[in-house]
Parts: structure tokens; C-alpha cells; sequence
């Protein structure tokens, strides 16, 4: 799977333990010149901001031009996700501790306000033991919809571990219902207007999920 430019720049600062800032600065990018191209809104990329990354991920330029136009695939919200990797696991203390965040960001992160940055990403990766690279993807994927940039692609990050699966969260559990049997027959298509609906509906709060989902049930039954 070839990943898009924006998960791999995310990974590699992860994987150096830089905030997304201090790894721009490394490279030699500004951080909103460098948040703009992992988003896809910088259309013509300097050849010195190429040289750059081409040299940091060690890629040929012409590579780097064609996942440019590839998209995150489309993720769950990340404050679900990480719900369910602390659901029998953690406390939300014993993971600040670990992971060294404070309390007031891993609130932030739970209740969806905002993400965490590449290094508390690879803190949090190592202290829930789960694979960084995948990581990097849901957190990509909500960035791309924190953009208001909506992924048309159909398939979701699958959990990362067994006890994502088991999760008794509602939206993990909703978008479960809408692509499994409870939707489309097996190995039917989507149209293109379902796939964008799903993609809206995707970046909803929980609380809205869960109010759609109602009125939909409520429709079926009349």
C-alpha cells in the first residue's frame, strides 16, 4: 500500500519524537507551509521544499509528486478510537503518567477538540502498544476532517487491536452497522452519492451519529 505523503511525514516526525513544528524546522519548512502541504492545499510546491522532503523521507521527487494526490483513507474520531484502546486497559491518570500528556490535553483528545501532535502521538503508540504507522493514519484522516475535507473512499482503519473491536462506544459500533450487513449487500458498490453521505456522516460528533442513526430507524419503521 503505497501511504500518502501526509501519513508519511506525520510518521517519520513520530517516529524522531518531533512535534510537527520542530521537525518543519529541521526540514527547513515553515509549520503552516508544511501542515498546507501534508492537507494538499499547496499546488505548486517549491523545488527547494521538494529537495527537502525528498531528502527527509528519502524518496525520489517524482514519487513524492505522485502520493501527493493520494487521501488518508477515512478513520473513525480519534477520541472514540483512543476510548476504546483504554476501555479495561487504562485510567486516563495512569495514561498521563505514561505517556507523559497532561490531563487537560487527554481530555481535549477523548472528547474530540483536538489531536495529538507527532511526538505525543509516538508516546502514546508506545504506552498503548499499538503499531505507529496505523497511528499515523487515524490521526492524518481526522486532520483531513478536522480541514472540512471529505474522504471519499469507502473503507475504514480497522482497529488496531482486539479490544477496539469489542468496544461498546456508539460511533465505532454505528459505522460498523452502516457497512456491514445492516447497509449494502456484500460486494455491492456504493454510488457516489452514498459515499459521500458516509464521508459526512463520518466526521459528525458521536452525539449526532447516534441522533441520525435514530431517525433513520424511525423512517424504516413507517
Amino acid at each position: 500500500m503505497e501511504e500518502p505523503i501526509a501519513v508519511l511525514l506525520f510518521h517519520t516526525a513520530m517516529s524522531r519524537g518531533q512535534s510537527l513544528s520542530d521537525f518543519a524546522e529541521e526540514v527547513g519548512i515553515g509549520t503552516i507551509s508544511l501542515r498546507q502541504f501534508m492537507l494538499g492545499k499547496t499546488t505548486r510546491p517549491r523545488e527547494r521544499t521538494m529537495e527537502a522532503l525528498s531528502s527527509v523521507l528519502d524518496l525520489p521527487i517524482e514519487e513524492i509528486r505522485q502520493r501527493m494526490g493520494r487521501q488518508p483513507e477515512a478513520a473513525p474520531p480519534f477520541g472514540e478510537w483512543l476510548k476504546a484502546q483504554m476501555e479495561g486497559r487504562f485510567s486516563r491518570s495512569r495514561l498521563n503518567r505514561e505517556a507523559k500528556i497532561s490531563d487537560g490535553a487527554m481530555r481535549n483528545y477523548l472528547s474530540n477538540r483536538t489531536l495529538p501532535d507527532a511526538d505525543q502521538s509516538q508516546r502514546l503508540a508506545e504506552v498503548l502498544g499499538v503499531d505507529t504507522l496505523a497511528l499515523a493514519r487515524i490521526i492524518v484522516a481526522n486532520q483531513f476532517a478536522e480541514a472540512g475535507i471529505v474522504l471519499t473512499n469507502s473503507s475504514m482503519v480497522a482497529p488496531i487491536n482486539n479490544e477496539a473491536e469489542g468496544s461498546d462506544g456508539g460511533a465505532p459500533v454505528a459505522e460498523a452497522d452502516l457497512n456491514g450487513s445492516g447497509g449494502k449487500p456484500s460486494g455491492q458498490e456504493l454510488s457516489s452519492d452514498e459515499v459521500q453521505l458516509l464521508g459526512l456522516w463520518r466526521q459528525l460528533h458521536p452525539q449526532a451519529k447516534r441522533a441520525t442513526l435514530g431517525y433513520l430507524a424511525i423512517l424504516a419503521t413507517e
